[in-house]
């Protein structure tokens, strides 16, 4: 150790000497036959503190404290040598219960969780039990008391310095630990000018016996805590508790009851010390909370990075297929001189090359946007040409594609694009468990026209339907039930049919499976009507 750190610490050393006198001074009202027995001793509260805070190097300290006091206080009125005994018993067990708050791993001197407000308790009463027993027997010992004052001297000692303990050690932990403190609002002075007045009614209302109305104590001590947490308790107790011993010293004289006060003192601490923590517990909670919500929102938007990128995967890789499938027909029927296939193959690269850049627009204005884009609709050319795109290499698989729609459907207003892709998907998705059921099979697609104004869309194959434990009320992204499936099929489908401010049911049975879109009908001409308007 440095000499300058070695001074900082002999300065402290002293400067706790000083507040322990001090604080012993104040605090020497109502004493129990001219003992140092009060109804409220801080001193052991910062002692525990000190020694949880400065370690071995502050024992010493803590050991003649006592003995210091009693000298500058009281004039050793027991005897030097009884009162040196005294403080090294006294000293000795508040320097034990330092360190053994220190060794309780879970404890915070913050008092961040309830947990450490109950171990303050529950360290502070075992050491106060244990110096109040060691006090009374040296006492008694030495003649200083009568065997029949033991049980009120111990009861008397112990619960004042439960009381020290609660008040004082809370206070001085937080003092060093607690960052930052609470900033004051303007609240804070009707916050004090109604402890006062409860003080004022508790000993100023004289029709009420001795700490009748007492109760009215928690009410602005529960304002405090719970509006500055753990150090508006551990100030809001101590302003209580220095009330409390002018108050009685004013109203009721030499001793109006003093166990009776001291067990209402010790409710009180306990209970702003708990409810200080409950608040800071509940803050702890809050901000948790809002740190999960925050990483859930992260994870969420990296998923919908992830799905975005899977849906463009998914949609494009239906025409680059096709396209790689007509360039091989093309460069076949080139090597052969059958110009009307070449032909053929031509125009069916140049519609499927136009269907990819159409579908990457639909997902891209979806995604700057966020709505879809609604134009004039003629579902049945929409049908022909998911016909002409399908039916030639669905029957190579054996698989027959039939679609009808009612006879005048109207022209609906509606994302083209997107509506068409999501029929083609649920075609394709047909497709592939017919084929994984290794059996021939047919896909009807049938619209009609309800009598609610809304179209409906029905895909229908005699495939394998869906397993059991297949969630067909909420598809979700991602979840396949064929081994090259990609998941996004029935979760693109469903999200267009949403856009569309309508709907998608999935029914399954032994003969298959059977997906109807609704969607909400917006009649071109009505729109043209509208426009006129």
């Amino acid at each position: 150790m440095n000499d300058d750190r070695l001074y900082r610490r002999l300065a402290l050393g002293c400067l706790f000497l000083v507040t322990y006198v001090a604080l012993d001074y104040v605090s020497y009202v109502k004493p129990y036959r001219g003992l140092g027995i009060t109804p409220w001793n801080p001193p052991p509260g910062l002692s525990i503190a000190v020694v949880f805070l400065g370690g071995w190097f502050y024992a010493p300290f803590v050991l003649i404290a006592p003995a210091l006091a009693d000298a500058v206080v009281r004039g050793s009125a027991l005897g030097v040598g009884l009162e040196f005994g005294l403080s090294i018993a006294i000293g000795a067990t508040y320097v034990a219960g330092g360190f053994a708050l220190q060794h309780i791993a879970t404890f915070d001197p913050r008092f961040r969780l309830v947990r450490d407000a109950l171990t303050l308790i529950g360290v502070g009463t075992a050491a106060a039990l244990v110096a109040a027993a060691a006090y009374v027997v040296i006492l008694l010992s030495a003649g200083a008391i009568f065997q029949n004052e033991v049980v009120v001297v111990a009861w008397r000692a112990a619960v004042g310095d439960i009381i020290g303990i609660l008040v004082i050690a809370p206070l001085v932990l937080l003092a060093v630990t607690y960052r930052p403190w609470p900033r004051l609002e303007p609240l804070v002075v009707a916050q004090f000018v109604a402890l006062i007045c409860s003080l004022g009614v508790v000993f100023g209302y004289q029709d009420a016996t001795a700490f009748q109305l007492f109760y009215l104590l928690f009410l602005p001590l529960l304002w405090i805590a719970l509006s500055y947490g753990p150090p508006g308790a551990a100030v809001g107790l101590l302003l209580i508790q220095v009330g409390l011993i002018i108050g009685a010293e004013i109203r009721f004289g030499p001793d109006p009851g003093l166990g009776a006060l001291q067990v209402l003192m010790t409710a009180l601490t306990i209970t702003g010390l708990i409810v200080g923590t409950i608040v800071a517990e509940r803050e702890d909670t809050a901000a948790r909370l809002r740190d999960q919500q925050a990483a859930i929102n992260r994870a969420l938007r990296i998923r919908s990075a992830g799905e975005v990128a899977a849906t463009i995967a998914h949609e494009i890789n239906q025409p680059l297929t096709a396209l790689t499938t007509y360039a091989g027909i093309a460069a076949k029927a080139m090597q052969d001189g059958r110009l009307d296939l070449l032909a053929r193959a031509v125009d069916k690269i140049r519609s499927e090359s136009a269907r990819a850049n159409d579908v990457l627009q639909g997902i891209r204005e979806l995604l700057r946007q966020g709505t879809l884009t609604k134009r004039p609709v003629d579902l049945k050319a929409k049908l022909q040409e998911l016909d002409d795109l399908l039916s030639e290499d669905l029957q190579k698989k054996g698989i027959r594609l039939v679609i009808g729609i009612t006879p005048d459907f109207p022209v609906i207003r509606a994302d083209g694009i997107q509506l068409q892709q999501a029929i083609h998907n649920l075609i394709v998705n047909g497709a592939e468990a017919i084929l994984a059921a290794s059996r021939a099979g047919a896909i009807k697609v049938h619209v009609t026209l309800t009598s609610y104004d809304e179209a409906e869309i029905e895909v229908q194959d005699d495939g394998p339907g869906f397993p059991p434990g297949f969630d067909v009320n909420e598809p979700a992204p991602f979840t396949t039930t064929k081994p090259e499936g990609s998941g996004l099929g029935l979760a693109v489908a469903r999200s267009i049919s949403e856009a569309h401010g309508g709907s998608l049911v999935i029914a399954t049975s032994p003969r298959g499976a059977r997906v109807l879109m609704r969607l909400p009908i917006e009649r071109e001409d009505d729109e043209q009507d509208r426009q006129r308007d």
